[in-house]
């Protein structure tokens, strides 16, 4: 069963996709949040066959939901809208998948590394979006194998 994991913003909305066996998340690429929102993630949807979609439920330190949470509940009531029937929607808590996403920036020389410095951090977070929603997937396929 493959899967589509959604990490949501504000302003980029990042995409993840699981193999087909459903083990194993890929970041895929990170979109604007626009109008035209909700048909990009469709057209991701039916191009990849996607028959769950998890996406990060956003909560503060102690658990309770946030301002960004609310905006998340009306994206997913807008896209189950749009869905076909038997594509679930599922969230999975997304606390600490950015910082998770960036881990891999701060090992020995690459925190000076230009690529992720100065001009081009739109760069950086454009990337983090995506595998910030590729450890939100993962955390969810990894709870489903200890079932």
């Amino acid at each position: 069963m493959k899967h589509l994991g959604i990490d949501y913003g504000t302003k980029r909305i990042g995409l993840a996709i699981s193999n087909n066996e459903g083990t194993l998340a890929f970041p895929k690429k990170t979109i604007s949040n626009s109008q035209d929102t909700i048909q990009d993630v469709l057209d991701i949807i039916e191009y990849e066959s996607i028959e769950k979609i998890i996406i990060g439920k956003s909560l503060d330190a102690w658990g309770n939901t946030n301002m960004v949470q609310r905006e998340i509940d009306s994206f997913i009531k807008k896209l189950t809208y749009d869905l076909e029937d038997g594509i679930e929607i599922i969230e999975q808590d997304e606390r600490g998948s950015s910082i998770a996403a960036d881990a891999h920036l701060y090992g020995k020389g690459n925190i000076a590394n230009e690529k992720w410095t100065g001009k081009n951090n739109a760069l950086k977070r454009a990337h983090n979006d995506a595998n910030a929603a590729m450890v939100i997937l993962q955390r969810y396929l990894d709870k489903q194998e200890k079932k």
